[in-house]
């Protein structure tokens, strides 16, 4: 999957696609420029490189979360779901992910990375603050 072969559309959070980013499963995932009107080359270059080091921040994920599982819910994770990516026209190396899982329904998991890291993890709009 390259940038130059994805069908852009505007969503009411911004510009949105969908990607599938196998290494967090086989399903479309809905990718989002917060609060833009059009893919700019910033976008672009965002997805580029989740879709190039996917399986590096699906490691890194995965393993935070469930530490955070286990502080949080005082349980391992037993299912994590990829069901939104956000990234942000203002901000470099940051991304927002929005995990469902059977732990929390109603509020999700959210992740905030900056520069590859784990910057917080929280419900669902963590990943957008």
């Amino acid at each position: 999957m390259r940038s130059e072969d994805l069908k852009f559309y505007e969503d009411d959070e911004g510009v949105a696609v969908y990607l599938i980013l196998k290494a967090f499963g086989s399903d479309e995932v809905q990718c989002i420029n917060l609060e833009s009107e059009s893919p700019d080359q910033k976008m672009k270059d965002d997805i580029s490189y989740l879709i190039t080091h996917q399986n590096g921040f699906f490691l890194k994920v995965h393993c935070e979360v469930n530490e955070y599982c286990i502080k949080t819910y005082n349980q391992e994770l037993s299912d994590l779901e990829l069901i939104k990516i956000y990234v942000f026209p203002d901000k470099e190396n940051e991304y927002g992910f929005i995990f469902s899982t059977a732990m929390d329904r109603e509020h999700g998991i959210g992740v905030k990375l900056k520069n590859e890291e784990i910057e917080k993890i929280g419900s669902s709009e963590t990943a957008f603050m």
